[in-house]
């Protein structure tokens, strides 16, 4: 059974966490979250939701004049993201809202491309996470995840990831699940996965809405 993730304790710590949080996890995650940007289409003008915005640490990696809307479960995160978001001059615009990725505040198709960077592990209900990516991306828009996948091969890793969960859900994620596998139970079709981050523990998933 998988470790129980409970929304309201994560919305209160990435608040916590907001003052510092590039600063605790930038060297750790930021790799991958900046090596992510690699496989997003450069052209302008697009229209793009990054879920899980946190403080804007992506802000300046954007192709220039897109219109970015980005969301977060934490208020303080959104606060910072709009603070840096105000000091630079891309020609983007940044739309930057508190929303339950769960539960998105957009029509269908309505974005060339979704980017979730070290989300789907912290939520209480992927799936359905996943669901909604799916359904607000355009066909044959991007879909990029950033994550810790858990392995899909049984065996003593998948045994450790599962008897650490409890203890890094504690930190803001949980280890016992299998990122590529939800992502393609709810219809995401995957393009590729490529590993990221210190030892390669991460994963940088691409995908596509048929």
């Amino acid at each position: 059974m998988r470790v129980r993730v409970s929304p309201s304790y994560m919305e209160k710590l990435y608040s916590f966490y907001s003052p510092f949080y590039d600063a605790i996890f930038g060297q750790l995650l930021g790799p991958g979250r900046r090596r992510a940007f690699q496989y997003l289409d450069r052209r302008p003008r697009q229209r793009i939701l990054e879920i899980g915005i946190g403080p804007g640490s992506t802000l300046e990696f954007y192709p220039p004049r897109t219109e970015l809307v980005g969301i977060d479960i934490s208020q303080a995160m959104i606060d910072k993201a709009r603070e840096k978001a105000a000091r630079l001059n891309s020609g983007s615009t940044f739309d930057l809202r508190v929303m339950d990725a769960g539960r998105l505040e957009f029509p269908d198709s309505y974005f060339d491309a979704v980017l979730s960077a070290y989300v789907i592990t912290t939520v209480s209900d992927p799936r359905q996470v996943c669901r909604e990516i799916l359904r607000v991306v355009k066909p044959g828009g991007q879909i990029i995840v950033v994550n810790h996948s858990r392995c899909q091969k049984s065996g003593h890793l998948s045994r450790i990831e599962d008897l650490m969960a409890p203890i890094f859900v504690r930190i803001g994620f949980t280890t016992d699940l299998d990122v590529i596998r939800v992502m393609e139970e709810s219809g995401i079709k995957i393009l590729q996965s490529v590993r990221c981050n210190l030892l390669n523990t991460g994963r940088i998933i691409t995908g596509t809405k048929q």
